[in-house]
Protein backbone atom coordinates (compact mmCIF):
# COMPACT_ATOMS: atom_id res chain seq x y z
CA UNK A 1 0.00 0.00 0.00
CA UNK A 2 2.80 2.18 0.66
CA UNK A 3 4.08 1.28 -2.48
CA UNK A 4 0.79 2.75 -4.86
CA UNK A 5 1.47 6.38 -4.45
CA UNK A 6 5.29 5.32 -6.31
CA UNK A 7 3.77 3.41 -8.53
CA UNK A 8 1.20 5.43 -9.72
CA UNK A 9 3.17 8.66 -10.12
CA UNK A 10 5.73 6.56 -12.19
CA UNK A 11 2.45 5.44 -14.21
CA UNK A 12 1.43 8.77 -14.89
CA UNK A 13 4.73 10.08 -15.89
CA UNK A 14 5.18 7.04 -18.41
CA UNK A 15 2.03 8.45 -19.98
CA UNK A 16 2.00 11.86 -20.32
CA UNK A 17 5.78 11.46 -21.34
CA UNK A 18 4.69 9.25 -24.11
CA UNK A 19 1.87 11.68 -25.54
CA UNK A 20 2.95 13.48 -28.64
CA UNK A 21 4.31 17.20 -28.51
CA UNK A 22 1.83 20.12 -29.02
CA UNK A 23 2.29 21.38 -32.83
CA UNK A 24 3.72 24.66 -32.21
CA UNK A 25 5.48 27.34 -35.05
CA UNK A 26 8.84 25.24 -34.35
CA UNK A 27 7.58 22.04 -35.37
CA UNK A 28 5.53 22.88 -38.19
CA UNK A 29 8.09 24.45 -39.77
CA UNK A 30 10.40 21.80 -39.84
CA UNK A 31 7.99 19.22 -40.54
CA UNK A 32 6.79 22.03 -43.72
CA UNK A 33 10.08 22.57 -44.81
CA UNK A 34 11.36 19.09 -44.62
CA UNK A 35 8.19 17.55 -46.21
CA UNK A 36 7.74 20.29 -48.78
CA UNK A 37 11.88 20.16 -49.48
CA UNK A 38 12.05 24.46 -49.05
CA UNK A 39 13.87 25.72 -50.83
CA UNK A 40 12.45 25.16 -54.01
CA UNK A 41 13.08 26.39 -57.93
CA UNK A 42 10.10 27.50 -59.51
CA UNK A 43 10.54 26.68 -63.05
CA UNK A 44 8.61 28.10 -66.31
CA UNK A 45 8.81 26.35 -69.68
CA UNK A 46 10.13 29.00 -72.84
CA UNK A 47 8.68 27.64 -76.42
CA UNK A 48 11.45 28.45 -78.36
CA UNK A 49 9.65 27.71 -81.71
CA UNK A 50 6.50 29.41 -81.07
CA UNK A 51 6.27 32.94 -82.46
CA UNK A 52 3.74 34.79 -80.23
CA UNK A 53 6.39 33.23 -77.39
CA UNK A 54 9.56 34.78 -79.28
CA UNK A 55 7.34 38.43 -78.53
CA UNK A 56 6.70 37.86 -75.26
CA UNK A 57 10.48 37.05 -74.35
CA UNK A 58 11.75 39.90 -76.57
CA UNK A 59 9.44 42.19 -74.92
CA UNK A 60 10.37 40.96 -71.40
CA UNK A 61 13.98 42.70 -72.03
CA UNK A 62 16.08 39.24 -71.87
CA UNK A 63 17.45 40.42 -75.11
CA UNK A 64 18.84 43.64 -74.04
CA UNK A 65 20.31 42.08 -70.75
CA UNK A 66 21.77 39.77 -73.19
CA UNK A 67 20.50 36.21 -72.22
CA UNK A 68 18.65 35.32 -75.54
CA UNK A 69 18.48 36.20 -78.86
CA UNK A 70 14.89 36.74 -80.49
CA UNK A 71 14.76 36.04 -84.69
CA UNK A 72 12.31 38.46 -86.23
CA UNK A 73 11.27 36.36 -88.68
CA UNK A 74 12.53 33.39 -90.78
CA UNK A 75 11.89 32.06 -94.00
CA UNK A 76 9.50 28.78 -94.49
CA UNK A 77 11.18 25.56 -94.15
CA UNK A 78 14.16 27.52 -92.02
CA UNK A 79 14.64 25.37 -88.73
CA UNK A 80 15.92 27.26 -86.40
CA UNK A 81 13.87 28.51 -83.47
CA UNK A 82 12.75 32.01 -82.53
CA UNK A 83 14.44 31.84 -79.42
CA UNK A 84 17.93 30.76 -78.59
CA UNK A 85 19.79 31.08 -75.15
CA UNK A 86 23.45 32.81 -75.15
CA UNK A 87 26.09 31.73 -72.56
CA UNK A 88 24.90 34.22 -70.16
CA UNK A 89 21.46 31.98 -69.79
CA UNK A 90 23.51 28.83 -68.94
CA UNK A 91 22.59 29.52 -64.83
CA UNK A 92 19.01 29.89 -65.54
CA UNK A 93 18.53 26.75 -67.37
CA UNK A 94 17.16 23.41 -66.65
CA UNK A 95 17.26 19.81 -68.26
CA UNK A 96 14.87 19.36 -70.30
CA UNK A 97 13.61 15.79 -71.53
CA UNK A 98 13.95 14.10 -74.81
CA UNK A 99 10.62 14.63 -76.14
CA UNK A 100 10.83 19.10 -74.94
CA UNK A 101 13.97 19.08 -76.89
CA UNK A 102 12.53 18.08 -79.87
CA UNK A 103 9.38 20.12 -79.61
CA UNK A 104 11.89 22.79 -78.84
CA UNK A 105 10.60 23.21 -75.58
CA UNK A 106 13.52 24.66 -73.12
CA UNK A 107 12.83 25.00 -68.97
CA UNK A 108 14.48 27.77 -67.13
CA UNK A 109 14.17 28.54 -63.65
CA UNK A 110 12.58 32.35 -62.85
CA UNK A 111 12.65 32.18 -58.79
CA UNK A 112 14.06 30.92 -55.73
CA UNK A 113 11.30 29.93 -53.51
CA UNK A 114 11.88 29.42 -49.76
CA UNK A 115 9.84 29.58 -46.65
CA UNK A 116 8.72 32.46 -45.26
CA UNK A 117 6.76 32.16 -42.28
CA UNK A 118 3.90 30.39 -40.17
CA UNK A 119 0.76 32.69 -40.00
CA UNK A 120 -1.92 30.62 -38.26
CA UNK A 121 -1.74 27.34 -36.71
CA UNK A 122 -5.94 25.73 -35.94
CA UNK A 123 -5.65 23.04 -33.96
CA UNK A 124 -9.28 21.04 -34.64
CA UNK A 125 -11.53 20.39 -31.07
CA UNK A 126 -10.37 16.54 -31.44
CA UNK A 127 -7.05 17.62 -30.73
CA UNK A 128 -5.37 15.35 -33.22
CA UNK A 129 -5.87 17.46 -36.70
CA UNK A 130 -4.49 20.78 -37.21
CA UNK A 131 -4.26 23.11 -40.32
CA UNK A 132 -1.19 25.66 -40.47
CA UNK A 133 -1.28 28.65 -42.52
CA UNK A 134 2.33 29.53 -44.02
CA UNK A 135 3.72 32.06 -46.78
CA UNK A 136 6.41 31.78 -49.26
CA UNK A 137 8.73 34.01 -50.29
CA UNK A 138 9.67 33.64 -54.26
CA UNK A 139 13.03 35.30 -54.98
CA UNK A 140 12.67 36.20 -58.70
CA UNK A 141 15.58 36.38 -61.28
CA UNK A 142 15.85 38.21 -64.48
CA UNK A 143 13.73 35.40 -66.12
CA UNK A 144 10.59 35.71 -64.34
CA UNK A 145 9.65 38.50 -66.81
CA UNK A 146 9.23 36.09 -69.35
CA UNK A 147 6.48 34.66 -67.49
CA UNK A 148 3.40 36.67 -69.52
CA UNK A 149 1.17 36.98 -66.08
CA UNK A 150 3.92 38.00 -63.93
CA UNK A 151 5.18 35.97 -60.55
CA UNK A 152 3.70 37.23 -57.41
CA UNK A 153 6.02 37.78 -54.77
CA UNK A 154 4.43 35.72 -51.79
CA UNK A 155 2.58 32.95 -52.00
CA UNK A 156 0.21 31.70 -49.07
CA UNK A 157 -0.66 28.05 -48.66
CA UNK A 158 -2.29 25.18 -45.92
CA UNK A 159 -0.70 22.68 -44.74
CA UNK A 160 -2.70 20.03 -42.50
CA UNK A 161 -1.29 18.31 -39.76
CA UNK A 162 -2.23 14.64 -38.19
CA UNK A 163 -1.34 13.55 -34.67
CA UNK A 164 -0.76 9.84 -34.49
CA UNK A 165 1.33 7.84 -32.25
CA UNK A 166 4.50 8.31 -33.44
CA UNK A 167 3.61 12.64 -32.93
CA UNK A 168 2.24 15.05 -35.66
CA UNK A 169 2.99 14.16 -39.33
CA UNK A 170 2.11 16.17 -42.24
CA UNK A 171 -0.57 14.54 -44.54
CA UNK A 172 -0.51 14.70 -48.18
CA UNK A 173 -3.57 16.18 -48.62
CA UNK A 174 -6.58 15.90 -51.84
CA UNK A 175 -9.11 18.02 -50.08
CA UNK A 176 -10.52 19.30 -47.18
CA UNK A 177 -12.87 17.18 -46.99
CA UNK A 178 -10.83 14.23 -46.79
CA UNK A 179 -8.83 15.83 -44.13
CA UNK A 180 -11.93 15.94 -41.70
CA UNK A 181 -13.06 12.28 -42.78
CA UNK A 182 -9.69 10.85 -40.72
Amino acid sequence: MKKLPFILTAVILIITSCQPKKLDEKLATELIIDKKRYPKIVDHDIFCNDPAHAYTIFKSGLVEKGFVKVLQSKKFGDTTSFVSFTSAAKPYLLPTTADDKISKIQRVKVANEEFGAIGAIRIMSSGNKAIVEYTTIRRKNDFAAAMKNGLRDTVNHEAYFLRTDDGWQLMDKKSEIEFLSY
